[in-house]
């Protein structure tokens, strides 16, 4: 077996102390590979820069020769049997919900960060000692062999799991469907125990009765909740870590709504992702990138489904999840992106600038465009007599319980064999692998869940008449079809706008110029809100949706 063991020297630091032990009973060559990125996060990290004095040890403690084979990968010749000692440090100083944190109140630790892949050994299973005496308040999503120590199968396990010791820790529990759900929560509680437990019950009740099983016998929402603005969560099989803040905004109703709907998300990735995986990343690769055109699937699926889950549990009234759909309806209508890429090419993209805002008009986001393809596939499919729910349900039978991957193509044919009245070969050239605007197709099927879309003009006028969106009076994004596209820049600094019979905007350019530009009156509705409207309250086509 090859042995972790974690210890802490100077917390304030923010450095770890990491030890692994590597038995060799054949000798050979062994790469020790870092990952170069997490699951749930689909960039280049580059871990292997908060590793320090790095150094190795044969069984007579005598220092062994290594080298880098690449940025993140070390070699070393084991010529003899015995034990091998690798010793080296992890800086530990990002807050997020996929990331490290060391301080004095805490060790924070999602172990595909710091952990290498022992690679060239016969061992295949990974054991763990974590030494933090000073941090009684100890979780970890491994399964536990005892106080402090805990096991995982392979290295799979190992980069899918969280560590978390502390002075103090919050624990409640829940048992439900013969399932330990722990919710563990560090940093302050303003909210009460029993509602919240109800909230998360809600949720997580009407997934598993969707799904019909759960793929663990025990899963743990890791909350770290701090006294700074933080929005952020991270999927596991076993569990989820969500960064939230600030934790005293807990006590109003949105920002607890917002807390609820990453955690409804990320209880859905338990299924779809970290169990229902589509063949590029099964298994995970995490020496390189791994290129998936199934982004789409992987998150936007679940960004529809786990804010769905919200309104079928009541968690969301029904103006509230409109309200949200709204927010996500908008942003997508604001980017044209579609036009230039599909949401195939956009899944494949991610690697390059799949988390970041790119060039103008580009890409598809996979999180929004996906939820909005997913709810408009969902409609379809209920129209056909099935639902995403139950594709989902038949994916997780067929994939997520045996064990096996998925292709694009073999997840498709559940979708077109379920619908055999609804041409669904359409859809796919259209919004998939198509260029044609979601959006626009929400307009056209909407009525048939009992909902309707309608546009109304930006209050900004001069958003709404020339087409620009401007922030801090900067220009963020101009309208491809307005005719301020072939005279202002992105960048440019709106100094005055003098409205007549035209309209005069004076800018500052980046390379020092004042400019003025005339514009006569367009009258355009450029990047019109849009808004859901509920055509009848008591629709039998939106509460079967809705149920």
């Amino acid at each position: 077996m090859i042995h972790y063991s974690f210890s802490c020297h100077t917390p304030t630091s923010q450095f770890v102390q990491i030890e692994l032990k590597i038995e060799i009973k054949i000798p050979n060559s062994v790469k020790l590979q870092l990952p170069a990125w997490r699951a749930g996060r689909y960039q280049i990290a580059n871990y292997a820069q908060n590793i320090r004095s790095f150094s190795l040890f044969d069984s007579n403690n005598q220092p062994v020769f290594w080298e880098k084979a690449s940025k993140d990968c070390w070699v070393f010749n084991a010529s003899e049997v015995g034990f091998y000692r690798v010793c080296y440090e992890y800086f530990a100083a990002k807050m997020d919900a996929g990331s490290s944190w060391v301080d004095d109140q805490q060790i924070y630790l999602n172990l595909v960060n710091c952990c290498f892949e022992v690679k060239g050994t016969t061992n295949k299973a990974y054991s763990f000692d974590f030494i933090f005496p000073g941090f009684p308040e100890q979780l970890c999503t491994l399964p536990k062999i005892s106080k402090g120590k805990y096991e995982a199968v392979d290295f799979q396990q190992v980069a899918d799991s969280t560590f978390l010791a502390a002075h103090q820790l919050t624990q409640w529990q829940i048992l439900l469907n013969d399932i330990n759900i722990h919710c563990w929560i560090h940093g302050e509680v303003v909210f009460d125990q029993a509602e919240f437990l109800k909230s998360l019950q809600a949720f997580i009740k009407v997934q598993l009765e969707d799904f019909g099983e759960f793929p663990e016998k025990e899963y743990h929402f890791i909350y770290q909740l701090l006294p700074y603005k933080h929005y952020h969560g991270v999927e596991h099989l076993r569990g989820t870590v969500i960064t939230y803040g600030p934790a005293k905004s807990l006590t109003e109703t949105k920002a607890m709504k917002d807390l609820l709907g990453v955690s409804s998300h990320e209880f859905y990735h338990a299924w779809n992702v970290c169990a229902i995986r589509p063949k590029e990343i099964f298994p995970y690769d995490f020496s390189k990138e791994n290129y998936t055109k199934s982004g789409w699937i992987l998150e936007g699926i679940t960004s529809y489904m786990g804010d769905w889950y919200m309104l079928k549990s009541d968690l969301y009234l029904d103006q509230e999840y409109f309200s949200e759909m709204e927010r996500v309806i908008n942003r997508v209508s604001q980017d044209f992106g579609w036009q230039n890429q599909n949401i195939l090419e956009s899944s494949f993209d991610l690697w390059i600038d799949g988390y970041q805002t790119g060039i103008p008009e580009k890409k598809q986001n996979i999180y929004a465009n996906g939820a909005l393809i997913a709810w408009a596939l969902d409609i379809h499919l209920r129209n056909s007599g099935s639902s995403l729910s139950k594709i989902m349900k038949q994916a997780f039978d067929r994939f997520g319980r045996k064990n096996k991957a998925y292709q694009d193509g073999s997840f498709w044919m559940m979708i077109s064999r379920s619908t055999p009245i609804w041409d669904s070969t359409d859809f796919y050239q259209s919004f998939i692998s198509g260029n044609k605007s979601i959006v626009d197709e929400l307009k056209k099927i909407l009525p048939q869940i009992g909902l309707s879309l309608s546009e109304n003009a930006h209050e900004d006028i001069i958003t709404r008449s020339l087409g620009l969106i401007h922030l801090e009076n900067k220009i963020q994004r101009i309208h491809p079809k307005s005719p301020a596209y072939s005279k202002l820049m992105i960048g440019d600094e709106i100094k005055s706008i003098e409205h007549s019979n035209t309209t005069n905007i004076s800018v500052y350019r980046s390379n020092g110029q004042l400019l003025t530009f005339e514009f006569t009156e367009p009258g355009g509705n450029f990047y019109p809100n849009y808004k859901l409207n509920l055509l009848d309250e008591k629709s039998d086509l939106f509460a079967s949706w809705r149920s």
